[in-house]
């Protein structure tokens, strides 16, 4: 797929710029719902909003429920309209309906596995594309969970470099969050949410410029990047562990 045609398919033109009234309205009520459920139901503590970047970013947190992302979308107090997601395009995107349904609440970014070599994969450099083309309308930011799955609320899996090559690619900071008690909630498995008190902590952003040097390659700098953000979330979970 050529950088020209990415940008005119349309099954990916709901990421770029404005989107229609349909999907914003959804994608609004349903940020007010889980508001609602953050005040109420279970009740979330924002910790670091003086370390939000004013400017479009990639957050990254531990990954330990299904409502991380809704999480990380309340602590920022942006609607789900400022938030794209990677999503694996053999699975979300092989399906009309499927796709559909899942971007009337959130923006879905294709992105192929490692190990996907199908006629409907897509290119490192396409994904980045699509990337700076949501990212630069309104300042809208991307959501990456380094583990790639989700995990315990005891346990930080090892994390990947997905996060911090597309920060280097797109030039853009990545926020690290803390959240404990998700996976009390909603725990890997259960069908409903139940009552809990959840934590989010927000720490200082890193910048992949500080990073990038003459005596360093690519391949380096993700390692350097990758190992400060798994250590600062670590970090943060052991000290609300103590």
């Amino acid at each position: 797929i050529s950088c020209m045609s990415i940008l005119d398919n349309p099954k990916y033109s709901y990421l770029i710029g404005k989107q229609n009234l349909f999907f914003r309205i959804w994608k609004k009520l349903f940020y007010y719902y889980c508001s609602f459920v953050f005040l109420l139901y279970t009740p979330v503590k924002v910790r670091g909003r003086k370390n939000l970047p004013t400017s479009s970013a990639i957050y990254c947190s531990n990954h330990n429920s299904h409502m991380d992302v809704a999480l990380i979308s309340y602590a920022v107090k942006k609607s789900f309209n400022h938030f794209g997601m990677l999503a694996a395009i053999d699975y979300w995107f092989d399906s009309f309906i499927k796709r559909t349904l899942t971007n009337i609440v959130m923006n879905l970014i294709p992105v192929s596995r490692r190990s996907e070599k199908r006629e409907n994969s897509i290119s490192f450099a396409d994904t980045i594309i699509l990337c700076e083309k949501f990212m630069e309308y309104d300042q809208r930011n991307i959501v990456i969970f380094p583990e790639g799955s989700r995990g315990t609320s005891d346990k930080i899996l090892p994390f990947r470099k997905g996060a911090a090559r597309f920060s280097q690619a797109l030039k853009k900071p990545i926020v690290p969050i803390y959240i404990s008690g998700s996976s009390k909630s909603w725990p890997k498995g259960k069908i409903f949410m139940r009552p809990c008190r959840i934590r989010i902590n927000i720490l200082e952003p890193i910048e992949p410029s500080d990073y990038i040097s003459d005596n360093k390659d690519d391949f380096s700098i993700s390692e350097t990047i990758t190992s400060l953000l798994e250590k600062r979330i670590t970090d943060e979970r052991n000290r609300n562990a103590i």
